[in-house]
């Protein structure tokens, strides 16, 4: 997934949401993504999409979510290199909220959090009323028409809360001091779904290895003792060569055996004693090297400390370790190759003498 910073962000009226909104588009490099913007400019553009809309609101009616949603993925495909969005205005109910998700992964990107500007209502009051004083706006300076106002942003963000919460995403952050306090918190948040998203990447770059963060935490300490034991499987491979030619000469000494019984036609009691000699010593081989092995694979399972270290040199070990695996697992196989295979020569032998 694109990893970009795409937020939900939320704040009643008095809030100080557009302030906060300017602060971060200017210090992340966002996109203001505002409905009511994306209205005016379709419709001021004249696109097939404006139109549609001018249509259903010259009647009075509201334009429905499938064209504000075809409105925010043309503004996407606007800015397909912008590091993220901040989405203001929308979503308003959880079935947007659903809609701007599925349009968001089709887009390979998420949203990365919501974050909500927190005010009583009381505090929120007291600045409309101061706000309405200054700019003349009617709608700032009714206390009874303020009050409803918040009301309803209340009721209507509630739902929206919940979905994001049940995400993960929601995030509260106390909209009350000055606005370079409130602008810090935001910031702080910030940063933090920043590590998450690359916690995510992560895991996500670790799942194709099928491997989990443990994994990838212990690999970072496991360099030095990955060489050794490497260096151990090279040993026991040493090892199960120089078997491997003694084992041939027992064969050679058994062949020798059989030529010996054809021409002086002893009995049959000798014969599978000499015969027996061989078997017993390929089968001491087999477990040997079967013990041999074992420390390696204990080992490999000993806990350790997880200690972080750079994600580029940890992932190379994580490589390492992969390949060290399938070495093991051929190196195990072997002894029970070879054990079959003595056997088989065994009972061939004894087919014969009878």
């Amino acid at each position: 997934m694109k990893k970009m910073l795409n937020i939900v962000l939320f704040g009643p009226p008095g809030a100080g949401k557009g302030t906060q909104s300017e602060n971060l588009i200017s210090k992340y490099g966002l996109v203001h993504l505002s409905t009511g913007d994306i209205l005016r400019s379709e419709i001021e553009r004249g696109t097939a999409l404006g139109k549609k809309a001018k249509e259903i609101m010259d009647k009075g009616e509201l334009v429905s979510d499938d064209i504000v949603i075809g409105m925010i993925e043309s503004k996407l495909d606007d800015n397909t290199n912008a590091k993220g969005f901040i989405f203001d205005g929308f979503p308003r109910t959880a079935a947007q909220a659903v809609a701007l998700d599925d349009l968001l992964q089709k887009k390979g990107t998420g949203i990365s959090g919501m974050l909500a500007l927190e005010v009583d209502d009381e505090e929120l009051t007291t600045r409309l009323l101061k706000r309405g004083e200054s700019s003349g706006r009617a709608d700032d300076r009714n206390e009874e028409v303020i009050r409803r106002r918040i009301q309803e942003y209340n009721n209507k963000t509630l739902p929206l809360k919940n979905f994001y919460n049940e995400q993960g995403k929601f995030h509260s952050i106390k909209g009350i001091g000055t606005i370079d306090e409130i602008f810090k918190s935001l910031v702080d948040r910030i940063t933090f779904l920043n590590a998450e998203m690359d916690l995510t990447a992560l895991e996500s770059d670790l799942e194709h290895l099928d491997l989990t963060i443990q994994d990838f935490e212990v690999a970072s300490e496991m360099e030095p003792e990955l060489l050794l034991e490497i260096d151990a499987i090279k040993r026991i491979e040493a090892e199960e060569a120089e078997e491997e030619k003694e084992n041939k000469k027992s064969t050679a000494k058994s062949n020798t055996v059989k030529s010996v019984p054809a021409k002086k036609a002893p009995a049959k009691k000798p014969v599978t004693k000499k015969t027996a000699k061989p078997v017993k010593k390929s089968k001491p081989a087999a477990k040997k090297v079967t013990k041999k092995t074992k420390p390696v694979a204990k080992k490999k399972l000993a806990p350790k400390k997880a200690v972080k270290k750079s994600a580029s040199k940890a992932k190379k070990v994580v490589k390492k370790i992969v390949k060290k695996v399938v070495k093991k697992k051929v190196v195990a196989k072997k002894p029970t190759s070879k054990k079959a295979v003595a056997k088989s020569k065994a009972k061939k032998t004894t087919k014969k003498r009878k």
